[in-house]
């Protein structure tokens, strides 16, 4: 039976130790914006088979993210409820959102998860993560007598670590977290210099140590976040070429008995496999030699 020959986009692909950077996605002419953009191979076929060889990963990632933000808006939650009979902004969004991530964790563990749908969960998880994030800015509704005056401070360090777990756990496209990260950002700088009632000079003191905080959490995140999926798409590669390496000696060990056993007869052959699997002394010495009577 004649085998079927390898096709070019495996020739291609599996020799290449390094992913190539997909330029086609990326505008042309703005170097700094390629650093955005991701790697992907070359043979669709194997981007398809990595998606699929990283899924179980992506979910456990996903699982993690939504742990952190179920954590984060359930204490949040029971902080508010605990600080006062005030009514707050913070108040109504935290529980909410801890439902919705609790939802969505409970959705995500699910033994058999396809690409897509976790795609769609991961994609619902950023929508509701900006919505949290956007509403832990700094309203204020002090004048309605909602809530008292907010500080220009309120809500950093919820942006901050939501900000990092969308680079580090959430399995969306590289450009679509930067994206996310810069919108909250600058959603947190607009409603800070809008809503905040204190001195002009106190008040872009803190803009800009604030605006220090984005830039640092998203260029590390970045940063982090590329050097992981590379690793991830090398290490890959180097587990694919193993296998493959293996399927092939045990294709060429098939060949070589198939070969042996239209050479000799059965019986010779099965012997010199043997002792060829458990070696003796001096192998190459011994004579397989027999002895028949009545041969015509």
């Amino acid at each position: 039976m004649s085998e079927t020959p390898p096709s070019e986009c495996q020739k291609r692909c599996w020799l290449k130790v390094k992913t190539r950077r997909r330029r086609n996605h990326c505008p042309s002419g703005v170097p700094l914006t390629t650093i955005a953009c991701e790697d992907e191979f070359d043979c669709k076929e194997l981007e398809s088979l990595f998606q699929n060889y990283n899924l179980k990963l992506e979910q456990t990632s996903t699982l993690k993210a939504l742990a952190v933000l179920i954590f984060m808006s359930a204490t949040l939650a029971v902080v508010e409820l605990l600080s006062g009979p005030s009514l707050t902004i913070s108040k109504g969004s935290h529980p909410v959102h801890c439902v919705i991530f609790l939802s969505l964790f409970i959705v995500t563990n699910v033994k058999y998860l396809q690409v897509t749908q976790l795609q769609q969960i991961v994609n619902l998880t950023l929508l509701f993560s900006f919505t949290f994030s956007f509403l832990c800015c700094p309203f204020s509704l002090g004048a309605m007598g909602l809530e008292p005056p907010t500080s220009p401070e309120q809500g950093v360090w919820q942006l901050i670590l939501v900000t990092f777990v969308t680079y580090e756990l959430l399995p969306v496209r590289t450009l679509l977290a930067v994206v996310f990260g810069v919108m909250v950002s600058i959603c947190h700088l607009i409603v800070t210099a809008t809503s905040v009632t204190v001195k002009t000079q106190k008040l872009w003191r803190t803009l800009v140590a604030n605006t220090v905080l984005f830039t640092s959490v998203n260029l590390s995140g970045l940063f982090v976040r590329i050097l992981t999926e590379r690793a991830q798409r090398k290490a890959f590669l180097q587990a694919r070429n193993c296998i493959e390496e293996r399927l092939r000696m045990e294709d060429e060990n098939e060949k070589q008995e198939r070969l042996l056993m239209s050479l000799l007869p059965r019986n010779v052959a099965m012997e010199m496999k043997e002792d060829f699997l458990k070696p003796p002394e001096r192998i190459f010495h011994k004579i397989y030699i027999q002895r028949h009577d009545n041969v015509r």
